[in-house]
């Protein structure tokens, strides 16, 4: 039994087999697809052609000591991450339990591979911290996130999900939606917008207001990525707004102020800041100055700069 066994998605897994054979198989990887299409047994067996001990590279034998380990969820160098019991998230323990395991040597495989499903259900936390150790992975390991497609609206409530900020805010993860403060991301959100809005009605004699505006925006380094990614959202919206998709909406408390705000800008300025707010997003992982980059953003969406293109 090899890959061969596996039904379906022949064109994926040549690909996959092909990566194993050149020796360029990536260090992490995203299964995403609807439920019961063999993604587990896939990453599984991914797993075992990585630390097989006859076929290889690029298949298995399901035989040997470590297939059989593998099989059994016995072997200490392939680890499945899932939601444990009676938990409705994959926990940041769990993430740190992985970090501290990317410091060691394999115990007796060739590989350690870590299989993280659903990945859609890791909190906000653990996401965060997983991200940490996605981004230089020792080079005998590999990860391989399982997810699904996006649930619906309707497929959320059917989980017990029925706020329709939080519904909308948790783009179809049933782990954000339970992991999310709702009454924290309207806090942040409310001194974003007020930001936008101001940004968007700046004229010169109102430069040193939208400053002030912008040093509250950056002065929290443990809460600038969120707000850079409130304020991704919020510019979206307007466009939506302006383009006349309002069904698209993710505020959609906010329709009123987001069409009040649509009227006093173009899609042309709204796309201009957006662009530089990926600029921003990309930046964050250098040493860059965080109140140089919002002040250049607000005055992006301003009609200080706007006056000039």
């Amino acid at each position: 039994m090899g890959f061969d066994a596996f039904l379906g998605n022949p064109t994926a897994i040549s690909r996959l087999r092909r990566k194993l054979r050149e020796g360029r198989f990536p260090h992490a990887l995203i299964f995403s697809g609807p439920e019961s299409i063999g993604k587990h047994t896939c990453a599984l067996m991914v797993a075992k052609a990585l630390n097989c001990l006859k076929d290889g590279p690029d298949d298995f034998c399901d035989q040997c000591s470590s297939c059989r380990k593998i099989n059994s969820g016995m072997h200490p160098d392939v680890r499945s991450i899932s939601v444990e019991n009676e938990a409705t998230q994959i926990k940041i323990a769990q993430i740190r339990d992985v970090l501290h395991m990317l410091e060691l040597q394999p115990f007796e495989g060739r590989n350690k591979v870590f299989i993280i499903d659903p990945a859609d259900w890791l909190n906000a936390e653990a996401a965060n911290a997983l991200l940490k150790g996605l981004e230089e992975p020792p080079e005998n390991t590999f990860f391989i996130l399982i997810a699904v497609a996006p649930l619906t609206l309707a497929e959320m409530r059917q989980h017990g999900i029925t706020d329709e900020l939080v519904l909308r805010w948790s783009r179809g993860s049933i782990g954000r939606a339970r992991s999310l403060d709702i009454a924290q991301l309207k806090r942040e959100r409310q001194m974003v917008l007020n930001l936008l809005e101001d940004s968007v009605g700046a004229k010169e004699d109102t430069f040193q207001t939208l400053l002030g505006i912008s040093a509250e925006l950056g002065r929290a380094k443990q809460d600038f990525e969120d707000r850079m990614a409130i304020l991704a959202t919020l510019i979206a919206d307007t466009v939506y707004v302006k383009e006349g998709v309002p069904g698209k909406l993710v505020n959609i408390d906010l329709s009123d102020r987001l069409t009040k705000l649509a009227e006093r800008t173009t899609v042309h300025h709204l796309i201009r800041m957006a662009e530089f707010l990926r600029f921003v997003e990309s930046s964050l992982k250098s040493n860059v100055n965080r109140q140089m980059l919002t002040d250049v953003l607000v005055l992006t969406g301003s009609n200080i700069l706007n006056g000039l293109s």
